[in-house]
């Protein structure tokens, strides 16, 4: 049979798999070390898998639970829609296992919070409080009960796992811990696990699924990679994802987990693009300094953009990295809404983004394309909305109203839906279309009722095209987990935590890391990672600051030297 590229890279995953059920078996911790595109849920899906099919009489007849943790409450789903109802098998969220771990010691919570103020809310009066819950992961007290904020949760786990009676109690009921994505757990509970556990070879297993080089959340005390005497290592070496191209350049930044691509028939391209050519003014305020003006970049990322897509199949898709959502919204046109929404655009949580988002854009798509079924989903119900000839019109009406309104303000397309009687208004959106006009001085979020209800429409559109999942931009730190046909990587500046061309030379020894930036180089290196190991058939890194000796030395190394062209020459390719 010939070898291919999958073949290789398949009989590799394999055997890494029967080493994950070897050590399982042999009830060693461990820690599957699974690089871009190996397919460490495949292999955290045949553990499980296989704990299901031979440990289910043992578990049971000690009325043990075997527990998955993962990292949102999306991946818990898709865990529990592959096993039997009421499996022993637990997949969970951290914070979730962590509640059910404590829930019951209602007294030594009580007394632990009544000790430390840190756990006290600045309103209520805790002497009157007979209960602890955890249910929205706000704090605060109602009716004698005390509710925990999400960090409370664990950090209280923490405290009782410092508690030998509660240690034993633990693991005699979790003989076995999985932890999917464990490079963004909880350090403070991973370095507690080490110390009780692993290091003294007691206690639970522990089974961590990840990649320390993706993790990107240092701000949420994410552990990053877990070492320990104690701990099996095991790498995955293959690449189901990325062409053999890719994966080449991968491999140069990260020898030390060398991947084999399984991707036959296309070679894939990996190539930089620089603005070396622009000489015109550069920008010169404080984060931006040296990045080409904002209009120059819209116009250069548009027509990169476009020609990519003049070469490649109408089935592939494109998607845009950049650094921050303050860049992405200044290219896309929504910066003055997210200036005022800020965390309320990028969390879905805004009122009036939901309502345009979900009911305003829909209808209006619904009554544009003559799509009833939409129009049934998008109003919520289940007869013909539209019965007489009047309502027809009704209907007619709005779709020529909201052609002229959604080219104006947020207040004009408010007008036309509600003056419409045709669209349920939810009461939040009525109270402040009312305030609007008797008192709009009123904050809203980050400005006045007057100044925001006055944006341009256009700016809730392009917001609302970011949020799409097929949106052709996202964030950086958007992608994580994700994967397209070819991505533009767009390095410029934008956030000061991030300066890919001072760091980047660093990953592969071009320049030295100095002691006092070990932790900025890791978290530089580990998105620079992250973005080029998206891509499936492309990668393109624009460059749109000037690119600096040391960069260009890294660059050429890892793209090849005839791989790197000017905005200009690229056009011309």
């Amino acid at each position: 049979m010939e070898s291919t590229n999958y073949s290789r890279a398949k009989a590799n995953a394999d055997r890494v798999d029967e080493i994950i059920i070897s050590t399982l078996q042999e009830g060693q911790s461990f820690r599957v070390e699974a690089g871009a595109g190996s397919g460490k849920t495949y292999s955290l899906k045949k553990v499980i898998e296989w704990i299901q099919a031979n440990k289910l009489s043992y578990y049971q007849r000690k009325r043990q639970n075997v527990i998955c943790i993962t990292y949102t409450n999306a991946a818990v789903d898709v865990i529990s829609e592959r096993l039997p109802k009421n499996s022993f098998i637990i997949p969970s969220t951290i914070h979730s296992f962590a509640w059910n771990a404590i829930k019951q010691y209602q007294g030594e919570l009580l007394n632990i919070i009544s000790r430390d103020s840190n756990f006290q809310t600045d309103e209520g009066d805790f002497t009157k409080v007979n209960e602890i819950r955890y249910t929205l992961g706000h704090r605060y007290i109602e009716n004698g009960v005390q509710y925990l904020y999400h960090d409370d949760v664990l950090n209280l786990f923490c405290t009782l796992l410092d508690n030998r009676k509660f240690r034993n109690i633990f693991s005699n009921k979790y003989p076995l811990i999985l932890i999917d994505e464990y490079q963004d757990t909880y350090k403070p509970i991973i370095d507690l696990f080490i110390k009780y556990f692993i290091s003294n070879n007691e206690g639970p297993q522990f089974g961590f699924f990840g990649d320390a080089w993706q993790t990107i959340y240092q701000s949420n005390k994410a552990c990053g990679q877990i070492t320990h005497e104690n701990l099996v290592v095991i790498n995955k070496g293959a690449n189901f994802r990325s062409a053999p191209r890719i994966v080449q350049a991968l491999n140069k930044i990260r020898p030390e987990l060398p991947q084999l691509s399984a991707v036959d028939g296309f070679e894939g391209e990996v190539i930089v693009v620089s603005c070396d050519d622009y000489s015109g003014i550069r920008r010169n305020d404080r984060i931006f300094k040296d990045d080409l003006p904002v209009d120059e970049l819209r116009d250069r990322l548009n027509g990169l953009i476009n020609h990519l897509k003049s070469i490649i199949p109408d089935t592939e898709n494109v998607k845009t990295l950049m650094i921050t959502h303050k860049v992405l919204a200044s290219q896309q046109g929504y910066r003055r809404l997210l200036e005022i929404l800020n965390d309320g655009l990028r969390d879905k949580q805004d009122i009036f983004l939901l309502f345009f988002m979900n009911t305003v854009e829909p209808i209006y798509k619904a009554i544009q394309t003559s799509n009833m079924q939409l129009l049934f989903d998008t109003l919520g119900i289940k007869r013909y909305p539209i019965t007489k000839r009047s309502e027809k019109e009704k209907w007619k009406q709005l779709e020529h109203d909201l052609i002229d309104a959604r080219e104006k303000r947020c207040i004009d397309v408010l007008e036309t839906v509600i003056s419409s009687g045709l669209v349920p208004i939810p009461p939040d959106i009525e109270s402040y279309y009312e305030m609007y006009y008797t008192a709009p001085d009123l904050s809203y979020s980050g400005a006045s009722l007057k100044d925001f209800f006055e944006l341009e429409y256009t700016q809730f559109l392009a917001a609302i095209d970011f949020l799409y999942p097929e949106a052709e931009f996202s964030t950086e730190h958007g992608v994580k987990g994700e994967e397209y046909d070819n991505v533009i990587f767009v390095i410029g500046r934008g956030w000061n935590q991030y300066q890919f061309e001072y760091y980047a030379p660093m990953i592969t020894g071009t320049t030295s890391i100095p002691e006092e930036k070990e932790a900025s180089f890791v978290r530089n290196r580990n998105l620079f990672y992250v973005c080029c190991s998206r891509p499936r058939k492309r990668l393109i890194l624009f460059i749109t600051i000037p690119l600096n000796p040391e960069f260009k030395s890294f660059l050429s190394d890892f793209v090849g030297g005839d791989n790197i062209f000017t905005y200009s020459q690229y056009l011309e390719c």
